[in-house]
């Protein structure tokens, strides 16, 4: 009985301010996502445990969560009269038990958490958000161990500045133009006057096809004092019919700041996605070339089946080669040291139910 009581009461006060005044709504969202995968390795000298493993996203050969879709969040909007609307989101990640440890429940506030403006303007929020330069949706396997983002496909959080990462302290502009819709983000650094990260992105919807390029500038932002980081991308989302096709192209050079040591090179990926009925078939493949230093390519081939719009459950293998990236496995950081070409293999499955 405690329990119901709890439950209703939670649900109240998440409803009453909805029908508190008709120009507001209020709008309690979430995702929840766990898959049990069959991780091996060789290349490793037989440090990594080869074995089935329950988490949320991760990645092939990898025990521990990271870059996954679990979300749980409240979305405000006030219509404030003549076409303009307030808005608040606070969204907060969780997880429900790391392969590689016993961290279950909320991370703190990793997601977006921000407060803003919209109307014939276009749209400007500031806060915690996302850079310009994320586009992790368009991955069709984004958020599962078989996403390319992790795993030599695309270029990761990057402190925050890539694909599905958060940063603080930003301001973003967006804003569509006939075919053309654009992103500008700032992100300031509080530590020193005049110090901030840029982004930016434009799209052009050229039906069929969707054409966009981004860029992300920050080598002035968290006390980084880099002569360069910078990361540009150009990307490629076509769909006719049954198909679809995702390709992206990645450039960067980076300093040691933020996002690790220094890394310069490129990466590539494309996906293909064929849709029968409630189910698409994907195929994924991706490959990160760095300048004097070890190379990866990725694979991953799946299947998607939606129960609805809601509900979604998938199933499928994934497949990372790294050369010279061998030696010494520790399980807590899924990091090597050493020189042999790696090999990870992971095949399982999950599910996945949003509201």
């Amino acid at each position: 009985m405690k329990k119901q009581i709890l439950a209703v009461a939670v649900a109240g006060a998440f409803a009453i301010p909805a029908f508190a005044a008709a120009d507001s709504s209020v709008t309690l969202f979430g995702q929840l996502q766990t898959q049990i995968v069959h991780h091996s390795a060789s290349g490793d000298d037989g440090q990594f445990d080869s074995g089935f493993r329950q988490h949320d996203a991760g990645q092939a050969g990898s025990p521990t969560d990271g870059q996954g879709p679990n979300r749980i969040g409240v979305m405000v909007n006030h219509d404030l009269g003549n076409g303009m609307t307030a808005l608040a989101k606070f969204e907060n990640d969780f997880t429900t038990g790391a392969g590689g440890g016993d961290n279950v429940g909320f991370n703190g506030p990793q997601r977006d958490i921000y407060v803003g403006l919209r109307g014939d303007f276009g749209q400007i929020i500031a806060g915690r958000m996302t850079s310009s330069y994320n586009t992790a949706g368009k991955d069709p396997l984004n958020g599962t161990f078989m996403q390319a983002r992790v795993q030599g496909g695309r270029q990761g959080g990057l402190g925050g500045f890539g694909n599905g990462g958060y940063v603080d302290r930003g301001v973003r502009y967006s804003n569509s133009f006939g075919i053309v819709s654009m992103d500008v983000g700032m992100f300031l650094d509080n530590s020193q006057d005049g110090r901030a990260a840029w982004s930016g992105r434009l799209n052009f919807d050229l039906d069929p096809v969707e054409v966009y390029v981004a860029h992300v500038d920050a080598r002035r932002y968290e006390n980084s004092d880099a002569d360069t980081w910078r990361t540009t991308k150009i990307g490629a989302d076509w769909s006719a019919g049954p198909f679809r096709l995702n390709a992206e192209i990645e450039d960067f050079k980076r300093d040691a700041g933020i996002a690790g040591p220094e890394a310069e090179g490129n990466t590539y990926w494309a996906a293909g996605t064929y849709s029968m009925g409630r189910n698409d078939f994907v195929l994924s493949l991706g490959h990160t070339r760095l300048d004097d230093a070890n190379n990866s390519d990725f694979a991953a081939l799946a299947i998607k089946h939606s129960f609805s719009n809601r509900v979604m459950a998938y199933a499928g293998v994934a497949y990372n080669s790294t050369d010279d990236a061998g030696g010494n496995f520790d399980d807590t950081t899924s990091t090597y040291d050493g020189s042999s070409d790696l090999r990870f293999t992971g095949v399982g499955a999950g599910m996945r139910v949003s509201f």
